[in-house]
């Protein structure tokens, strides 16, 4: 395993963790932590369309909102199910980040929603960080199992 492939495994084994401890306990949301596993500009494309943003304040404010959702809908865990690192070169790297999201819905019915994310990310500045994502239709997902 090449450094830059050790960088991108540590990063995304880091997030899912922070990830579950945030879902667990809003008292635990490391927004600072969460935040540093972005590039200072990153550009995100999903079915609502492609959008970018800087990692700024106004990052920083949503990303316990972003943990407040799942958990309002039921969600209990985001694990890291795959990952796979194809380097791109010395410094970039596409990540393919299989996820499960584990919830109990308002019935009380526990489930699962498995999903496939892209990420690409950077190590210029010595830090592995995610400079672009690419995710599928959550909302329709969560949809499907009643959670929206």
């Amino acid at each position: 395993m090449t450094e830059l492939e050790a960088k991108v495994r540590d990063l995304f084994n880091d997030y899912g963790r922070i990830s579950n401890e945030a879902l667990a306990d809003p008292a635990s949301v490391d927004v600072g932590r969460v935040a540093a596993f972005f590039a200072p500009y990153f550009v995100g494309s999903a079915p609502q369309g492609v959008m970018g943003g800087a990692n700024d304040e106004k990052f920083r404010e949503v990303i316990p909102q972003g943990f407040a959702h799942y958990r309002e809908v039921g969600g209990k865990e985001m694990l890291l199910t795959g990952l796979r690192v194809t380097p791109l070169n010395d410094l970039h790297a596409l990540a393919e980040v299989g996820w499960e999201f584990v919830y109990v819905n308002k019935a009380g019915e526990n489930g699962r929603i498995c999903f496939t994310n892209f990420y690409f990310v950077t190590v210029a500045d010595g830090d592995a960080r995610i400079f672009a994502y690419v995710t599928g239709d959550e909302d329709k997902a969560m949809r499907e199992h009643g959670l929206a």
